[in-house]
């Protein structure tokens, strides 16, 4: 890792990533002012109207708990689709603009090898998921501790954040590769986020209605489970875990191809 480049690299990211950051925890904080059980019977009213639409964005079931609630209304949708806003943002900043602008060939004239350079580049994205996931753990504590008193397990939000962080590693690991990969500077911005959407569109349409339902288990989505890790469900912790071995394969995939491509710089 080249530590002067990851510095201003972190520096330049910082902004969107705080954008997001404030986004997820106003979301964050209103879900879990909204475990209560008026609003939850409305709620169940809402959801007995537009069951369809309810289900396409991962909100079928209420659950009993503060914890089942966060993960109906939150981690279904809301925790993968910002997310991967982020990481677009930044998979494009990091790669593709330098790529789109030419300072690339200013990075390369350094006496530093394509494999450190790009390792900077990934640790910086790395490193704002990280801090996504570090302040959206201690909002979501906050908040719980502040309004519900002992309804939320500190180990079980632990444990679905860390889950999620793997999921996370995933879309970012797609869209990396993509970034790294391809030599067109708009397919690379926008190939893996493209493919990301897909499963997540897959992904809703599994919940529309019984006919297919069966779209659900043909995309990586599906091995995210945030209750059954939570609950210590093998399944769903060897879910989580190909989940984020498999983004880390990404990012070293793209990065390997990177430094062996021919650029035109």
């Amino acid at each position: 890792m080249i530590l002067p480049l990851f510095r201003r690299e972190l520096r330049s990211c910082l902004f969107p990533t705080f954008i997001i950051v404030a986004v997820v925890i106003l979301y964050a904080g209103v879900i879990i002012g909204m475990y209560d059980p008026e609003l939850g019977e409305s709620l169940a009213l809402m959801r007995d109207a537009m069951p369809e639409l309810f289900a396409a964005f991962g909100m079928a079931n209420q659950g009993t708990t503060l914890l089942e609630f966060m993960a109906n209304y939150l981690y279904g949708f809301l925790l993968v689709a910002l997310p991967l806003v982020l990481v677009a943002v930044l998979a494009s900043r990091l790669v593709a603009r330098h790529l789109e602008r030419g300072s690339i060939s200013y990075l390369l004239a350094q006496p530093v090898g394509r494999t450190r350079l790009m390792l900077s580049q990934a640790g910086v994205l790395v490193s704002c998921l990280v801090l996504l996931v570090a302040v959206l753990t201690a909002c979501e504590l906050a908040c719980a501790q502040t309004l519900f008193p002992g309804e939320l397990d500190v180990s079980d939000l632990v444990a679905v954040n860390a889950a999620t962080f793997c999921l996370w590693l995933f879309l970012s690991g797609a869209c990396w590769a993509g970034a790294c990969s391809l030599p067109n500077v708009s397919a690379a911005r926008w190939a893996g986020v493209a493919l990301c959407t897909l499963f997540i569109l897959v992904q809703m349409l599994s919940g529309i209605g019984d006919e297919l339902s069966w779209l659900g288990d043909v995309t990586p989505l599906a091995l995210f489970d945030p209750l059954g890790v939570a609950s210590g469900e093998a399944g769903a912790l060897a879910g989580a875990a190909v989940l984020g071995i498999s983004g880390a394969a990404f990012f070293a995939l793209g990065t390997a191809v990177f430094a062996r491509r021919d650029l035109s710089v």
